[in-house]
């Protein structure tokens, strides 16, 4: 089952870059940040009830939570949908591909944790095609802010994935995953208010914006995020981060059905980064029957 959550989360989240590009040609970026988590919190508050979970977190977990929210959640839905549309969804989703480098370097310190040889060199050469890719999609008018703000969501990421493996693997995927959302949502709203609404052309496509923000939302943010957080959980931070080398891959093709250029140097550099992922992948998936039984056991109550 990981390798089968693995290929959904990087099926879904290759897909977000093109719906955020969608719903912001009607909806400021907060407002498309703050709708996704609304759709996720929503779908899985209703899993959460039907499968009859209780609140496990304690007061402890609180701090750590927050800055979850912060660094996992809050920034990144807030700052991707106005990078994809300043730069372009191709670009953006390449950018989150340096996720499993940043997770590297933050597994060493905060978990104690070295990655094997083969972890480091699939990763590295993943981080070099990854680069090769994205030299060959910059262009001129990409400035060096919104390069910096491009890197510091898989950075945020990163961080936040770490915590949720040092600190808050006790709690089960969908709990985690609720009370983060939930969370996230009152930020996003609460930031919205500060943002005033540009105007929009009235023959705007606004049946689509508003399609697109709730498949991201419930789809993209809510079952894919509670996938990725199990993975977290059960694989570690660094099998589970390596779906986000793949989403360049979803990412530039949809760029490409949008109209956006795709160069024979991007196919050959998306394919090196697919045969990385399978160096550091291959084998690694291991049950966690600890994590298992306390995800039943919650959902049994």
């Amino acid at each position: 089952m990981p390798y089968v959550f693995f290929c959904l989360i990087c099926v879904i989240w290759s897909s977000s870059f093109m719906l955020m590009k969608l719903a912001t040609r009607c909806l400021t970026p907060i407002e498309v940040g703050a709708g996704r988590a609304i759709g996720g919190a929503s779908v899985l508050a209703l899993l959460f009830v039907i499968t009859r979970g209780r609140l496990t977190y304690r007061k402890c977990d609180i701090g750590v939570l927050l800055a979850v929210v912060i660094l996992g959640f809050a920034w990144p839905h807030s700052i991707q949908p106005w990078l994809v549309d300043e730069i372009g969804s191709g670009l953006v989703g390449m950018s989150v591909g340096l996720t499993p480098l940043f997770t590297l370097f933050f597994m060493i310190p905060m978990l104690g944790h070295w990655p094997t040889l083969r972890q480091g060199l699939g990763v590295v050469g993943a981080l070099f095609f990854l680069i090769v890719l994205m030299r060959d999609g910059f262009d001129h008018t990409v400035t060096p802010f919104e390069l910096g703000l491009a890197a510091s969501v898989p950075m945020s990421y990163s961080a936040a994935n770490c915590l949720i493996q040092r600190s808050l693997k006790h709690l089960p995927p969908l709990e985690l995953t609720l009370l983060c959302l939930i969370a996230n949502t009152g930020i996003l709203l609460s930031l919205s208010a500060f943002f005033s609404r540009p105007k929009v052309d009235p023959l705007a496509p606004w049946v689509t914006a508003v399609l697109a923000v709730v498949v991201l939302g419930v789809v993209g943010t809510g079952l894919a995020t509670f996938l990725f957080n199990r993975l977290v959980q059960e694989q570690g931070p660094l099998f589970a981060t390596m779906t986000i080398n793949v989403t360049p891959l979803g990412a530039v093709l949809w760029g490409w059905a949008m109209g956006e250029v795709i160069t024979s140097t991007q196919v050959v550099a998306l394919l090196g980064i697919l045969t990385m992922i399978t160096v550091v992948q291959f084998g690694t998936a291991h049950s966690s029957p600890a994590s298992v039984d306390a995800e039943a056991s919650s959902a049994n109550h």
